[in-house]
């Protein structure tokens, strides 16, 4: 799709869908074109190997080969393992690729509003431990000790992801850009009318689309993190899609969504996660490890913005 905008010659834009979501680049420039066509591409790459849910994939092999044998993967697949083992440890555990035995049980979104009874959660709960992903980095090997255990890369594949997109963009010397992968948001230069992008942050009591505030960044990624995303409601309680690997429940503590802004969109999108599920007096010394700002909107209303985006973030109307 071709377009001229004021200040852009060219303009070259691609919907797709992949990683279970729909994503959207935009390149300005002369290789615009080639350049989304390239990182297209690498995005189905990527989902090829670390779905949970394709046939052949690296986490595919890794899950059903739980508690018999070590798998060879690809090094891209076992480069992100690692850093995800690495995430769990700084997040003390609220960061857990092998949450996935739990997430099936509960099934937020795939399941007609089904509630786990406390003993199937006491089954499966056991099976969640990351220190039970054994890595073999001379072999690129991946085993989880035990059968039943189970990983899924839900948690970062879009954040690794969004930030490949923006390598190949650079390498294609793309200098103003827009990614959304799902949500994952990486801005590169500046907007059509050359001032920095100006992002909203989704008002998590309101439909999608509404927000809550902007932040105007440049060369930035915005990731947020979300209990209104899947949930549902059952004789009054509300069950969302964010589960604590610590509980085998999903997470209550007072916390609607965190949003995350930082440099790279593989550590904004695993912090999220991690940010939901600590408690926010570990919050700020995590966003602080990986040089982040940060936004928590409570579910009593209160929004907490960190020091670094004082004056920047602008709250669109109070909730």
């Amino acid at each position: 799709m071709f377009y001229k905008r004021r200040n852009h010659e060219y303009n070259y834009e691609k919907t797709f869908t992949a990683l279970g979501t729909i994503n959207k680049i935009t390149a300005y420039g002369k290789k615009g074109k080639d350049a989304i066509e390239a990182a297209y591409k690498r995005v189905l790459e990527i989902e090829d190997r670390m779905s949970a849910f394709k046939d052949g994939s690296d986490v595919m092999k890794i899950n059903r080969s739980s508690g018999i044998e070590p798998k060879k993967i690809n090094a891209d697949t076992f480069n992100l393992l690692s850093r995800s083992l690495e995430f769990s440890n700084s997040s003390k555990g609220a960061f857990d690729i092998t949450i996935r035995p739990v997430t099936s049980l509960w099934g937020v979104g795939k399941k007609l509003n089904y509630i786990p009874e406390k003993e199937e959660i006491h089954d499966v709960l056991p099976l969640v431990n990351y220190r039970e992903l054994l890595l073999d980095k001379e072999n690129c090997t991946a085993y989880l000790k035990r059968k039943g255990q189970a990983i899924d890369l839900g948690g970062i594949a879009k954040g690794y992801a969004a930030d490949e997109v923006k390598r190949i963009l650079l390498q294609y010397r793309i200098k103003d850009a827009l990614i959304n992968l799902g949500g994952n948001i990486v801005v590169l230069g500046n907007n059509p009318e050359g001032q920095p992008w100006c992002i909203g942050i989704q008002n998590p009591f309101a439909a999608t689309g509404q927000y809550i505030g902007t932040v105007k960044t440049t060369n930035r990624t915005i990731v947020t993190s979300g209990s209104n995303e899947q949930f549902f409601i059952k004789d009054g309680v509300r069950y969302h899609h964010i589960i604590d690997p610590r509980t085998g429940y999903p997470v209550k503590n007072g916390l609607l969504s965190v949003t995350v802004i930082c440099e790279s969109s593989t550590n904004a999108d695993a912090l999220t996660t991690a940010l939901f599920v600590s408690d926010m007096a570990d919050a700020i010394p995590l966003l602080k490890s990986i040089n982040a700002e940060g936004i928590f909107v409570m579910e009593n209303q209160d929004v907490f913005v960190t020091e670094g985006l004082q004056g920047n973030f602008e709250r669109s109307f109070n909730i």
